[in-house]
């Protein structure tokens, strides 16, 4: 909200701008791995109740029924990432997706106290980097291959941007605590949740970066012979019929 609100009325012309593009490359990340993820979580919570009529008094299945939807009517997930790698990093060259990844380092030697967050968080950000530097790559020449892996990519920068975001909340909650009338049990559960991500979130960002960065090997052909009809010809539309050329004009205006 913040990002928006300056966007459009920071007094600076190159704040604004900034701005507008860190608002354009997180539009799909919010858009598909939020979704995604609370289609998980919710998944999860049928897990938790362990059987049918536990889960039915509950209302846990609605939850599900509601939280799949969202992967839909926000636009599906394949849609969403499609647009982050062709138009908001493909087409940009990578310039605000990369400057976000530097955002996210400087955070690296601040928290020498949570070394499973530090850890965690650094071979996540080494991973995106690289998946983010082999689409700048590879998209003017074969942005076929890049739209096969744009859903892991997608899914890839949403694991990072959420373990900085922890770290963002852990170094908050331990500056918090310093405060003699700190309310220390909401804050050691920020810290708590912190480090469960870090230990058993961010380790998903490894095989994520891995599928990205390996796409073109051993594939044989796939990409053009079948990629296009299984990701589907509305997707490719998105990216302007797959030139990374073509202007950024939207199919519907």
């Amino acid at each position: 909200a913040a990002t928006l609100d300056k966007s459009k009325h920071h007094p600076d012309e190159k704040q604004r701008r900034r701005n507008q593009a860190l608002l354009d490359l997180l539009t799909p990340v919010v858009k598909g791995w939020c979704t995604e993820q609370g289609v998980e979580i919710a998944s999860t919570g049928i897990q938790v109740h362990g059987g049918m009529g536990f889960i039915e008094e509950t209302g846990a299945t609605q939850y599900l029924r509601d939280a799949r939807i969202t992967t839909i009517y926000e636009g599906t997930t394949g849609i969403q990432a499609n647009d982050l790698v062709g138009r908001k990093v493909g087409h940009e060259k990578g310039a605000t997706a990369l400057a976000v990844i530097a955002a996210m380092r400087g955070l690296e030697a601040q928290l020498g106290a949570e070394p499973s967050l530090r850890e965690g968080l650094k071979e996540a950000v080494d991973g995106l980097e690289a998946a983010t530097r082999w689409i700048v790559q590879t998209w003017p020449s074969n942005p076929k291959a890049v739209a096969a892996v744009s859903v892991p990519y997608l899914k890839l920068f949403g694991t990072v941007a959420g373990g900085w975001m922890m770290a963002r909340a852990a170094l908050a909650a331990g500056k918090a605590l310093e405060q003699p009338d700190a309310d220390r049990e909401f804050l050691e559960g920020k810290l708590a949740s912190a480090r469960f991500y870090a230990e058993h979130e961010l380790p998903r960002a490894a095989p994520l970066a891995r599928e990205v960065t390996l796409a073109e090997r051993g594939r044989d052909g796939f990409v053009d012979d079948h990629a296009g009809r299984q990701v589907g010809h509305r997707a490719f539309q998105c990216l302007g019929d797959l030139d990374p050329h073509a202007p950024l004009v939207r199919r519907d205006q």
